[in-house]
C-alpha cells in the first residue's frame, strides 16, 4: 500500500498572507509575495516537513464568498477545490484588519464542510500585536493561532499542533484500511524506504519531461493545460494577464510523468511598467530556463508577430527543445491550403526554428491535443539522445568526403575527430586546426547533417570547435 502524504491548504481572504506562509513551510520562494490583493490566483503546491512528518502544502487564491468579478469567481473555485482535496485546512486573516464579515461567511463555509482546520491570525509581527488576535474568537472558536507569516513568529507552535490533527487523520485512515483488509503500512514510520533521504535523491534525478508552455497573454496556455488534465486546474479566462505565476503541475499519462509549467505571458517590455509584471515575466523566462521542452503557444486568430518571435527566441537561445503550437485552429478556416499558408508565414517569421516541429491544435475544443503527447516523447528522447564516438566519426569521415571544408586564408581546414560532450540539448565539440575558421554556412551543414543522421529531428543542436 502507497504512503499517505497528508494534504494542508491555506485558505482565506486575499492579501492575507498566505502565499508568505507557504513560502515559509515549503523553505522556498516559489510563490510571488506583493502587498496588493489577488496576486496569487492558481493553486500552487509544496512540500514542508514538520516534528518527522511530510506534508504536502497547497496556497491558493484569496477566496471571496460573494463577489461579481470574474475572476474573483474563478478564485474562489481554485480555492473550493484544494478544500475539498485536502485533508487539513489553515485558515488564514489578517489580524491588523480585523475580523471582517468575509471572515465569517469562510469560516461558516468550512464548519458546515465538516473539513478538520485551524484559524491563523497574520502579520502580527511582534508580541505586543497578539491582542488583535482577540476580535476573531467572535467566531465561536476556542483556540486562535497569532502568528507572523513574515517574521515566522509562532508559525512553529501552529505547526505542532496541525502535525498532531494530521497524525490523528492518519490513525483514522490506518483503522479503517485494518478494518477492511487488515494490513497497513506504517505512514509515519521514518524507516520506510519513501521517506530514506537517498531514496528521494534519487526521485529528483529520475528522467521526467518539464514542459514549459508559454507565449503571449491570452494565446490559451491555461486553457491548454487544463485540457490536457481534464479539469479546471489552473484560472483560464479570455482576459489577458489571468496567470500571474509559474505553476508546476504534475501528470500521468499511459504510465508516463510529465510536469507542466504554466506561465504568465510575456508583452512587449516597452509596455511593462509596474514591479508585479516584471516579477512574472522573470518567473516566466525562468521557467522556460528549467525545462526541456518549450511549448510555444501562438495566437492562430491573431497571426505570427515580432513579439512571438521575440519570445520563442528565448527558448531557442537557451537551447530547449521547442513545439510550436498554433492554438485556436478550430476559429480558423481548417483546410490544406490554410493550413499550409499558415505555416509558410509562421516559417519564414521564425526562420531559427526552422527544425521546431509545428502543430495545429484548439486547447478549447481538445483538437489534436494527442499529438502534442507524441510529440513530447519524441522530442524529449531525442534531447536526451546520445551517440558513440566510435559511430560519430565514421559518420564524420563520410561527411567530410562528401562535403570537404572550405580553405582558410589559403589554407585548408582540417577537421580531426567529433565527440559529443554533452546531451540536452546536443552538443557536439570537434577538433580542428583552425578553431575559428568555419563559416557558419557549413557550420549549418555539419549541424543539419548530424540532424538528419541521427534521428535528432525537432531538437536544437549546439557545435563547438576547438584546437587540436
Amino acid at each position: 500500500m502507497s504512503v499517505w502524504t497528508p494534504q494542508v491548504a491555506l485558505i482565506g481572504r486575499p492579501n492575507v498572507g498566505k502565499s508568505s506562509l507557504f513560502n515559509r513551510l515549503t523553505d522556498a520562494r516559489s510563490a510571488i509575495v506583493e502587498d496588493m490583493p489577488g496576486v496569487t490566483r492558481d493553486r500552487q503546491y509544496g512540500f514542508s516537513e514538520w516534528n518527522g512528518l511530510r506534508f504536502e502544502v497547497v496556497d491558493t487564491g484569496g477566496f471571496e464568498p460573494k463577489t461579481d468579478d470574474e475572476i474573483l469567481q474563478a478564485m474562489r473555485r481554485q480555492s473550493d477545490m484544494a478544500i475539498d482535496d485536502a485533508d487539513f485546512v489553515i485558515f488564514l486573516a489578517d489580524g491588523r484588519e480585523g475580523c471582517l464579515p468575509q471572515d465569517h461567511e469562510i469560516f461558516d463555509k468550512l464548519r458546515k464542510l465538516e473539513k478538520p482546520f485551524i484559524v491563523a491570525v497574520n502579520k502580527l509581527d511582534n508580541l505586543n500585536m497578539e491582542t488583535l488576535s482577540a476580535d476573531f474568537y467572535a467566531l465561536g472558536i476556542d483556540e486562535v493561532f497569532s502568528i507572523s507569516a513574515t517574521h515566522g513568529l509562532n508559525v512553529g507552535d501552529m505547526l505542532d499542533v496541525v502535525v498532531d490533527r494530521l497524525r490523528e487523520i492518519g490513525e483514522g485512515i490506518a483503522a479503517e484500511a485494518d478494518a477492511e483488509d487488515g494490513i497497513f503500512e506504517d505512514s509515519w514510520d521514518d524507516s520506510n524506504p519513501e521517506f530514506d533521504e537517498e531514496a528521494e535523491q534519487d526521485v529528483d534525478l529520475s528522467p521526467v519531461p518539464r514542459i514549459a508552455v508559454f507565449g503571449k497573454p491570452n494565446a490559451g496556455k491555461s486553457t491548454l493545460i487544463n485540457q490536457i488534465l481534464g479539469e479546471e486546474r489552473l484560472l483560464a479566462l479570455p482576459i489577458p494577464g489571468t496567470t500571474r505565476d509559474a505553476i508546476d503541475v504534475d501528470f500521468t499519462r499511459n504510465g508516463n510523468s510529465y510536469m507542466f509549467i504554466d506561465t504568465a505571458g510575456i508583452r512587449r517590455k516597452k509596455y511593462v511598467s509596474d514591479r508585479l509584471e516584471r516579477e512574472m515575466i522573470h518567473r516566466s523566462v525562468d521557467a522556460v530556463g528549467r525545462c526541456h521542452v518549450a511549448l510555444m503557444l501562438i495566437d492562430a486568430t491573431k497571426g505570427v508577430t515580432d513579439q512571438d518571435a521575440k519570445i520563442a527566441g528565448l527558448a531557442h537561445n537557451r537551447g530547449r527543445a521547442v513545439i510550436v503550437v498554433v492554438n485556436k485552429w478550430d476559429l480558423m478556416e481548417r483546410s490544406p491550403k490554410a493550413t499550409r499558408e499558415f505555416e509558410a508565414d509562421l516559417r519564414h517569421k521564425l526562420k531559427y526554428l526552422h527544425y521546431a516541429p509545428v502543430l495545429f491544435c484548439s486547447a478549447l475544443t481538445g483538437l489534436r491535443i494527442h499529438k502534442i503527447f507524441e510529440t513530447i516523447d519524441r522530442l524529449y528522447a531525442n534531447y536526451r539522445r546520445r551517440i558513440t564516438t566510435g559511430e560519430l566519426n565514421r559518420f564524420f569521415e563520410e561527411m567530410l568526403a562528401y562535403h570537404p571544408p572550405p580553405v582558410h586564408r589559403g589554407r585548408p581546414i582540417k577537421f580531426y575527430y567529433i565527440t559529443q560532450a554533452r546531451i540536452a540539448p546536443p552538443t557536439f565539440v570537434i577538433s580542428a586546426n583552425y578553431p575559428d575558421a568555419a563559416h557558419v554556412t557549413y557550420q549549418r551543414f555539419i549541424i543539419n547533417s548530424l540532424r538528419d543522421e541521427f534521428g535528432f529531428d525537432g531538437i536544437p543542436i549546439r557545435l563547438k570547435f576547438r584546437k587540436r
